[in-house]
């Protein structure tokens, strides 16, 4: 079944410069693009539930369940569910077609590897994961899903690498296990912090050798962990956001005894000679000036920079710490970003800022993913669906990163 003009997302269609005259042969692009992920599915027939969701996710239709998606396309509305809930094919297999292919359309020497999460707003309470916990889509802590994600960003291009959903710890006590059978929880998943899945699937993606990094890009969850930090590979620099009230030292400070003052127990404890200042207060610091650069060409013109970038010493426990950068970017609403880097104290300014606009691109695969492909739309309530239709939402995401390439041809770094 090949997609008509009408079914494509006109908004799809304008980011990835096509014109009315290649519209016609999409769907035979597109049919081209899923044959090598056909391979994980056995039985036959159910390829077309594969094709058809990647369509749905593709086209014009306000809501991209699984419903929706059957009803503008023909199929069996109970065969599309199914498709993702229990449906037997081999889901890994497909994924590692997918990273391959991923691989071969962006990945470029000096990149940066991504993580980040990504919250869905929910109802009720049967969904797979579903708590009471902090939400970045809404900003707050509200009864949503949490799904940690590896993305990539480079020379070549932007996409995501991988996913897996968080599970509060709560889901594995004994008040949860009739909701783990209903949703199919593989019984060897065991709870696992963000920071844990981060990590795992940091080092996968790291020993696939599909990837070549020089960063590793973190949000401020991740960013303020020493422990995570200190497990990346010492051969890559991460570039970790970090928040306002982070306490560093703008300089060595001695540690000394404090004085006797004569009176009580004697403070044996070592003191640092200077106080640390948080990175608010370095932001706010008119003698350090903030200067304008020019950190790429993007989709809407020049993306310009005000920043202030110095080596610092991060305070731990009230002592010196690493010497690292700090970066901290002024946005153009006049919010602030703040950022720590472990690159080398010769590392020139401009490196440390590429590092910046390498760390936007997974806020932008969210974006894309969630306004236009339907990310966020996922109605089932099994493990196996929600991992299913964040793989084939990854497919149409990737499909519109060779249209992109192809006809439109705008990188942002």
């Amino acid at each position: 079944m090949m997609l008509q003009k009408p079914e494509w997302n006109p908004t799809i269609l304008e980011e990835a410069g096509i014109t009315e005259s290649m519209v016609m042969n999409l769907g035979n692009e597109l049919t081209e693009f899923l044959a090598p992920f056909m391979e994980s599915i056995a039985t036959a027939g159910q390829e077309e539930y594969a094709e058809t969701f990647v369509k749905g996710f593709l086209s014009d239709l306000q809501y991209k369940s699984a419903e929706p998606i059957a009803l503008r396309y023909g199929t069996s509305v109970r065969g599309t569910q199914r498709f993702l809930k229990d449906s037997k094919w081999d889901t890994q297999m497909m994924e590692e077609i997918y990273k391959r292919t991923l691989s071969n359309t962006i990945a470029a020497p000096g990149g940066m590897i991504t993580i980040d999460e990504c919250g869905e707003p929910k109802k009720g309470k049967h969904s797979v994961g579903v708590s009471r916990q902090y939400c970045g889509a809404l900003g707050k802590t509200d009864n949503c899903q949490v799904g940690v994600y590896v993305g990539y960003s480079g020379t070549g291009g932007y996409g995501l690498i991988d996913r897996k959903l968080f599970l509060p710890e709560k889901w594995f006590g004994e008040d949860y296990e009739q909701q783990r059978t209903e949703c199919g929880i593989p019984t060897d998943i065991v709870f696992q912090t963000k920071l844990e899945i981060a990590s795992s699937m940091l080092d996968k993606v790291i020993d696939s050798g599909l990837f070549p990094a020089r960063w590793v890009g973190v949000d401020s969850l991740y960013g303020v962990s020493k422990e995570f930090l200190a497990a990346i590979p010492q051969n890559l620099w991460y570039f970790a956001d970090v928040r306002t009230n982070t306490l560093v030292f703008t300089q060595m400070p001695e540690m000394v005894t404090p004085p006797y003052s004569g009176k009580g127990r004697r403070d044996l404890k070592a003191k640092p000679s200077i106080a640390p200042v948080s990175v608010k207060t370095i932001a706010e610091d008119e003698n350090i000036r903030w200067r304008n650069a020019t950190l790429g060409e993007g989709a809407k013109g020049p993306i310009i920079a005000c920043d202030k970038c110095i080596r610092v010493f991060m305070c731990d426990d009230n002592s010196p710490g690493e010497s690292v950068w700090l970066y901290i970017r002024r946005l153009e609403d006049g919010s602030l970003k703040f950022a720590i880097s472990n690159a080398p104290d010769d590392t020139p300014i401009h490196v440390i800022r590429g590092a910046s606009l390498m760390r936007w691109p997974i806020e932008q695969c969210f974006l894309e993913c969630k306004n236009e492909l339907g990310l966020d739309h996922c109605e089932a309530r099994s493990w196996n669906a929600w991992h299913r239709h964040t793989l084939l939402v990854f497919l149409a995401h990737l499909f519109l990163t060779t249209l992109r390439l192809r006809y439109k041809k705008n990188s942002l770094f």
